[in-house]
């Protein structure tokens, strides 16, 4: 009778170990310096799920943390005596590995080497390498192993990402051709690892599969790589702040799935992966992708007790006063014409560009755009926070060569994206300072713009070369104005580049109100709709 009952115990101990596995690979994505608010419950959320699970979860961030929020501007240029906040999180969270997002090298190399010496996740990027030495400048993959089971992660940055930060914020990192990398460390991975699972972590979007796709449109990045490089099984996304899922059969037949957490801890991202028992076709894997809304999730009580000691140091700095509004300025406004918001930004430009180490360079002409719809200063004191919600980027200045004809084509793609594409992100909706013209909203793209003359009303040449002051994100190809819109190639751009302010935009926007005092809020009118 023992020898039986043996015998069936060892019989259903061998079922057991042969049964499917069950994993868990939570995503969350573009947190942009998100701390309070919705972050509560995904942290909530997450916890959660690490108790249900614990080694059977792989908990992984997209990228694009340090820049965006007040809090995070706070921790990376402020509060520098403390451990990052972002590294405080993904600790306590025990988070599985990170890649990199654009606005994280953005931040400089000070910063993001300062997150990620602290945080004790594998920061992922198999396509940055040293400029110098070739050697990847992260971790290109890592494997993690589960109930017997190998899951490996690669991480990609999206394409054109160093072509949009200067050189010396990025500190020698350099982006291979995402395709290209993702080749060969797939290659790697089954070669060296013969991995049961692969997964794809990738700052760029999912996008909408087409046979016209390429692989450095950043938008769609992912499909091509789930389609093209076979060996994935899932691929997080991010990068386009989409809160999706989806799948795309790849060229050889297998089902490749994709999802994208969304951006500032809207959603999670949630896929239950299934292995089958090995065979001598290695393991069948089941991928079952889903979405959790954090709108659907309770605040976490722990979290607002491990935060609460930034947050204190945080509200303290944020109420210094800088200056004072006569009248409130609303971004919307931006949206139908001349405007006091974005006029500020202009001034601004032009105050850069004109003196100190920029005045050598020297521009006469502002692009401009404001950084969201619905952004809102009342009048009366203005404090840190203010100015930091009203120019939520790290972005620096650039001073760019431009024909006058190339600034008629930047206006007339810039009004094409307004007029054309009204529901596209505010800040491509780009105008200008330094000129006076009129838009004639009942022509066709290529014909609205109409220069009429400089601001001081001196004229405006065509084929006269001017200095235009732009903040670097767009000097460098960001949103297409200069190289779908005028025309240049990205090599021909870099070298129109005469200047570039050391400090971000928005360092100098404080010290430079901090030294006048009451801002009237007088738009400039140098542009109208007819």
């Amino acid at each position: 009778m023992k020898r039986i009952f043996l015998y069936i115990s060892v019989l259903l101990l061998f079922g057991c170990t042969v049964e499917p596995v069950s994993f868990v690979v939570l995503e969350t994505a573009d947190m942009h310096g998100v701390i309070d608010g919705p972050m509560s419950g995904v942290a909530g959320y997450l916890r959660a799920q690490r108790k249900t699970y614990g080694n059977r979860m792989i908990l992984l961030d997209c990228g694009d943390n340090l820049q965006g929020s007040p809090e995070v501007y706070f921790s990376n240029y402020v509060d520098t005596s403390n451990v990052h906040i972002y590294a405080t999180l993904f600790n306590w969270l025990s988070y599985d590995a990170l890649t990199v997002g654009n606005h994280d090298l953005e931040a400089g190399t000070q910063v993001y080497d300062r997150l990620y010496s602290q945080v004790k996740a594998t920061v992922l990027c198999a396509n940055a390498v040293d400029e110098n030495t070739g050697k990847p400048r992260f971790t290109p993959y890592r494997v993690f192993r589960r109930m017997g089971y190998k899951i490996a992660v690669m991480g990609l940055l999206t394409p054109r990402a160093t072509e949009w930060i200067p050189k010396r914020l990025r500190s020698g990192v350099e982006l291979q051709p995402v395709e290209e990398a993702a080749a060969r460390w797939i290659k790697v991975i089954y070669e060296k690892e013969k991995p049961d699972v692969v997964i794809g972590l990738l700052h760029a979007g999912g996008g909408v599969l087409t046979e016209d796709m390429v692989a450095d449109d950043a938008v769609n990045t992912g499909s091509w790589i789930a389609r093209n490089i076979p060996g994935f099984h899932l691929i997080c996304c991010g990068h386009v702040h989409n809160a999706k899922t989806d799948s795309v059969i790849n060229v050889q037949g297998d089902t490749v799935w994709i999802m994208e957490a969304g951006s500032r801890a809207s959603h999670i991202a949630r896929a239950e992966i299934i292995i089958d028992k090995k065979n001598e076709h290695g393991a069948k894997v089941h991928i079952s992708p889903s979405l959790i809304s954090s709108r659907s999730l309770r605040y976490d009580p722990v979290y607002e007790q491990i935060t609460e000691p930034f947050m204190l140091r945080k509200d303290a700095y944020e109420r210094i006063p800088v200056t004072e509004l006569h009248e409130p300025l609303y971004s919307r406004e931006s949206m139908q014409g001349p405007s006091r918001w974005v006029d500020l930004i202009h001034t601004l430009h032009l105050s850069m560009a004109n003196t100190g180490s920029a005045a050598e360079v020297g521009a006469s002409i502002s692009f401009a755009s404001p950084a969201a719809r619905n952004l809102f200063l009342d009048k009366g004191l203005i404090y840190i926070n203010d100015i930091i919600s009203y120019y939520p980027y790290e972005n620096t200045l650039s001073i760019v060569r431009l024909s006058g004809e190339e600034i008629l084509k930047y206006l007339e793609y810039a009004y094409y994206l307004r007029l054309d594409r009204p529901n596209g992100p505010a800040y491509n909706f780009d105008s200008a300072a330094g000129i006076i013209y009129v838009v004639h909203r009942d022509r066709p793209y290529g014909q609205r713009v109409e220069i009429l003359s400089m601001a001081d009303g001196s004229p405006f040449f065509p084929d006269r070369d001017y200095h235009v002051a732009m903040n670097t994100f767009r000097a460098r190809g960001g949103g297409d104005h200069l190289t779908r819109g005028v025309g240049l190639t990205l090599e021909e751009l870099h070298k129109r580049i005469l200047w570039e302010s050391e400090k971000d935009i928005r360092s100098r926007l404080l010290e430079w109100k901090l030294t006048q005092g009451p801002y009237p809020g007088k738009p400039l009118n140098h542009w109208r709709y007819l």
